[in-house]
Formats: structure tokens, C-alpha cells, sequence
């Protein structure tokens, strides 16, 4: 003990060398050596019952970009869960939840229902909503904790074991959220899609443009041929226009929720339940970076079509007005190739990230089981492209197994390389969060965390972090009479829910005279941060990274604070 106090009093007293001070901590970034163009590819491989494998090792994989062969650099696989198949019968009462004998009670497993309240129609709600009840009540763990969102961002509730907060937040959800095109064309003339209108006016499609010139011959009547264009052009236009924000807004959800995930130490699924949206090619790059944010915070998207098992009505419903009979066949060739467009996204969202799609099936409860759960195995291939030039292009993966026979893979679709070189700051920033907001242990760099706390009189406690770090391991740069290096260390805590309620990051500064770093060699040095909270069980995590060989430590520590 006496080592440490003396130890954190060299850290604080700086003032111990008025000129060059040996040892200093604040708040800073640091940077890479090197920028990294690193791309992960999450791999399921399952078997012909669609059981997922997990035998299979780095050279079982062969990785091709733009049809190029790759190294891969990076191989890891994670264990992530258990699959399902069908929701469990069993349904514990709304308040009650078992614990399992060997869990900290600390909650590992996260699950964001999210619901496209912007383009669900009343039926598909009504039925995906009863499906999600029954999914939630079905399942007995109390280290499992729901949230549930929507693309409107009406009608949510955060992260909660509270299932009378989850079946009220479900309860409420309402269709009409957003104004969608369909009912825009009500009185629209011509009555123009999302999908039509932007082969009028992105495309300049021809059958397209002719279609809507009969549509608007019959609405509008006979109007100068000037007129006609222009009536096309500003209705094809406003589809596209409205379509697009509506785009937007839904992936502008999801990249929230995945952010909010992120910060999750667990398990992280996002159950995205939709009739699909068209994403345009203007929204595509948006979309991949969507992919490579879930990614890299380990979150699992999977997607329930509501539409179930569909057929077109040609011409619409009996409640669609502005139907051209003349029209209608060429059409209905168009809303049928618009349905399996807006199937795109929740495809390559689900394939990008390990998830599950599920569609063309009317059983919505055991579909929801299924892409709730997460593959049993997930592979993770990484590699960095040779010569990639930075200008946005989009490059196509594929990936195959050199062995093994008779297995159906999901792999992400693609990438789009970066415009310009990636911020190294930023790089460091990243690669320090994605460590804290995991609940993995890392031991490159030997650090240890401990804990104290005492109670303040107004009831909270004040809790405080110290990380050991023991600098034998560090590579220090000589320069003149000092020896330099940074360390950061992020220190935060996660309340008993799993939330992140507070944490902050701190760079010592090193710049040791021989005899100190002699000294720091045999205690280590020490880095303490403070929190007052109210009394409750958390989680501490520590990441600690120096700057000199990018060595890292992560680890957590459940304390329980009376």
C-alpha cells in the first residue's frame, strides 16, 4: 500500500520539476503511427439444416475484393449466443424473471425492437406488435433487457427489464407516421411513386415518363404538351423528394440506435421490423457506413418483413384513387420490382452484420424468434486492401470456403472506400471506445483496476477507480535526458441496466529522467478516478492504451454500492 500512495503522488505531483515536469495528466488526444484502412467481414457459415458452424479456422476462408484475392490479416470467432427457432412456451409473469445461479446479475444481452412506424401499414403493425409482446413475456432471463424504438422517434422507451413499460411503449405505437408516397398520390396528378419517380426524374426512363403521360392525360385532361411535361416533372420530383426524406429518417434511426448500442456491454441486437424502404443510390454510401458502424460496435441487425406473405393488387386496393385502367398492367410491373427493391436494405442489413432476414412467411411470432436471436458462431475476417485508392468507389466482397463443402455463407455485399484518409485521432478515439463499450478482457499491457467507495451524508457514495500500470512492457523514446511516452486511460461506469451513466479519459504524459523511470519500473504508475453516484450495483470498466506501441488493457469490475 505504501508503494501505491507514494506511486500516485509522483503521478499528481508534477510540480516536483518546475521546468520540465516528468509526469503530467489531462485530457488529450493521441495518435496512431499510421493510418489504417482495416476492413472487417462478419462471416455466418451454417449447415444445410441452417444450424450455424463454428469448427472452421483462417484457412477455411478465402476473401476476395473486387474479385481480387485477399490476406486476411485479422481472424477471430465469437461465440456469441444461442439460436432459436421458435419462442419459448413458457412465459414467466410480467414481474418476474429467473436469474441464472452463475450471473453477477449484471444484464448481457441487449435486444432494440424497432419498429418503421414510418412505413408500416395497419395491418403489419397490428401483427408484428402482437408478435413482439409475446417474444418479450416469452423470455425468462433477467440479464436480458429491450428497448423499443421507432423510425418516427414516437413511442419509445429505453433499455428495461420493466415489461409494463415495454408492452405500454408497444401499445401506443401507431401507423401514419410519416407521409408517405402512397398517400401522397391521392391527390397527386399524376399519381407517381416513390420508384417511378425517380426513373422519371433521376433516370429520364422512358416507359416510365410514358406511363405517367397517360396518367396525366386522364387526370388532368388535354393540356399543351409544355404543360403535361412540367405537371410530370414536378409530381415525379415531389415522389422523390418526400420518398428520400422518409429514407433518411429511417436510416438516420438506425444509425442512432446503433450508437446507442454501442455503449452496451454485451450482447446487441437490433430487430428491425419493416416492409422495406427503397434507398436510392444517393443513400447508398449513407447505408454502407450504417453496416460498418454495426460492425464495428458488434452490433447484430436482423429484419422482420411485416409484409409477410404479399401478393400486388394490380391497380391498388379498392380505397386507391387516381387508377388509370389503361395503366395498370405496366404498373404493376413496376410496384412488383419496387417491392423486392425496398427488400434491399433489411437483406443487406441482415447479411452485413450476422443477422437473420426473415420474410415471405406469415408466422411473425416465429420469425421475430428467429432474427431476435443471435448466430450461435459469427466470424470476423478482416483485412487491408493493397493500393486502395480513396475515392469513394464501392468494392464488392465475396467470400468462399476452401474446404469445406455443402455450407451456405452470409457475408456483408461491399464497401465503399473512404474519400479521404481517416482522421488519426479519430482512429485512436475508436479503437479506445470500441474496447470500453466491450465487456472483453484485453491483457497486452499489464493493468489492474481496484475499487473504493465511502458514503457522503447526503446518501450518494463517491466511488473511486485506480489503474495500476505496470511500464515494464512500454517502449520509451529517448529524447535529450527523458524518456517519453503517453498512456490513456478511459474510466467509466454502466449502471445494473447495462446504460452508460458517466466516464471520462485521462493522458499521463511521461517524460521520465532515467532514475524516475528506474523508480516506475518496480511500482508502476497509477492513474485514480472519482465518480459520485447513488447507491446501486455497477460496473467499472478501465481501458488503458499507450501511444508508443499501441498496447492495450481492458477490464471490468462489478462493485455494489449500499
Amino acid at each position: 500500500m505504501r508503494t501505491r500512495i507514494a506511486l500516485l503522488s509522483l503521478v499528481c505531483a508534477t510540480s516536483l520539476w518546475p521546468q520540465t515536469p516528468e509526469v503530467t495528466t489531462k485530457e488529450a488526444a493521441v495518435t496512431f503511427k499510421s493510418a489504417s484502412n482495416l476492413v472487417p467481414v462478419p462471416v455466418v457459415v451454417r449447415d444445410n439444416k441452417g444450424h450455424a458452424i463454428g469448427t472452421l479456422s483462417k484457412d477455411d476462408f478465402q476473401l476476395f475484393d473486387n474479385g481480387k484475392p485477399q490476406v486476411i490479416s485479422r481472424f477471430t470467432i465469437e461465440k456469441t449466443g444461442k439460436e432459436t427457432t421458435a419462442p419459448k412456451k413458457a412465459t414467466p409473469t410480467p414481474t418476474e424473471a429467473q436469474t441464472p445461479l452463475d450471473s453477477d446479475g449484471i444484464p448481457d444481452r441487449f435486444t432494440a425492437y424497432l419498429f418503421d412506424d414510418l412505413h408500416l401499414g395497419f395491418g403489419e403493425l397490428k401483427y408484428t406488435r402482437d408478435a413482439a409482446l409475446h417474444q418479450i413475456d416469452a423470455a425468462p432471463n433477467s440479464r436480458d433487457r429491450v428497448a423499443i424504438y421507432t423510425t418516427s422517434g414516437r413511442n419509445m422507451v429505453d433499455f428495461t427489464s420493466d415489461r409494463a413499460r415495454l408492452h405500454a411503449a408497444i401499445d401506443a405505437l401507431s401507423v401514419g407516421q410519416g407521409v408517405s408516397t402512397s398517400a401522397m398520390q391521392e391527390n397527386m396528378c399524376p399519381p407517381v411513386s416513390y420508384y417511378e419517380g425517380d426513373l422519371i426524374y433521376n433516370g429520364n426512363n422512358a416507359a416510365a415518363r410514358a406511363i405517367a403521360h397517360a396518367d396525366a392525360l386522364a387526370c388532368a385532361g388535354v393540356l399543351g404538351g409544355n404543360m403535361l411535361n412540367t405537371l410530370i416533372t414536378n409530381a415525379a420530383r415531389d415522389a422523390v423528394n418526400l420518398g428520400e426524406h422518409e429514407t433518411v429518417w429511417a436510416l438516420d434511426a438506425l444509425r442512432t440506435v446503433v450508437a446507442k448500442m454501442a455503449s452496451m456491454p454485451g450482447q446487441r441486437n437490433i430487430v428491425l421490423i419493416s416492409p422495406g424502404f427503397l434507398v436510392l443510390s444517393a443513400q447508398l454510401p449513407q447505408e454502407t457506413a450504417l453496416i460498418e458502424r454495426a460492425i464495428r460496435a458488434n452490433v447484430v441487425i436482423g429484419a422482420l418483413d411485416a409484409r409477410g406473405l404479399y401478393s400486388a393488387i394490380p391497380g391498388g386496393d379498392a380505397g386507391t384513387k387516381n387508377s388509370n385502367p389503361t395503366t395498370i398492367a405496366a404498373k404493376n410491373t413496376f410496384e412488383t420490382t419496387a417491392r423486392l427493391a425496398q427488400s434491399d436494405i433489411m437483406d443487406e442489413l441482415s447479411s452485413g452484420t450476422g443477422g437473420i432476414y426473415f420474410k415471405g412467411n406469415n408466422d411473425m411470432e416465429g420469425g421475430l424468434a428467429r432474427v431476435a436471436a443471435t448466430p450461435e458462431y459469427l466470424y470476423v475476417l478482416a483485412f487491408t486492401p493493397q493500393d486502395l485508392k480513396l475515392d469513394g468507389s464501392y468494392h464488392k466482397l465475396k467470400v468462399a470456403l476452401a474446404t469445406q463443402k455443402g455450407m451456405n455463407l452470409q457475408v456483408r455485399n461491399g464497401y465503399y472506400s473512404a474519400k479521404y484518409s481517416a482522421d488519426p485521432k479519430e482512429q485512436i478515439k475508436q479503437q479506445i471506445e470500441e474496447a470500453f463499450f466491450s465487456r472483453d478482457e484485453i491483457r497486452d499491457l499489464p493493468a489492474t483496476l481496484a475499487t473504493r467507495y465511502f458514503k457522503l451524508e447526503n446518501g450518494d457514495v463517491k466511488l473511486s477507480a485506480v489503474a495500476t500500470i505496470d511500464i515494464k512492457k512500454l517502449t520509451f523514446h529517448k529524447e535529450a535526458d527523458r524518456n517519453l511516452n503517453d498512456v490513456t486511460v478511459e474510466t467509466g461506469i454502466f449502471d445494473e441496466d447495462g446504460n452508460f451513466v458517466t466516464g471520462f479519459e485521462k493522458v499521463v504524459t511521461l517524460k521520465l529522467l532515467d532514475g524516475t523511470l528506474e523508480k516506475l519500473m518496480r511500482s508502476g504508475i497509477g492513474v485514480k478516478s472519482t465518480f459520485t453516484v447513488h447507491p446501486g450495483r455497477y460496473v467499472v470498466r478501465m481501458v488503458v492504451r499507450d501511444t508508443g506501441d499501441q498496447l492495450m488493457a481492458a477490464q471490468s469490475s462489478v462493485v455494489e454500492l449500499p
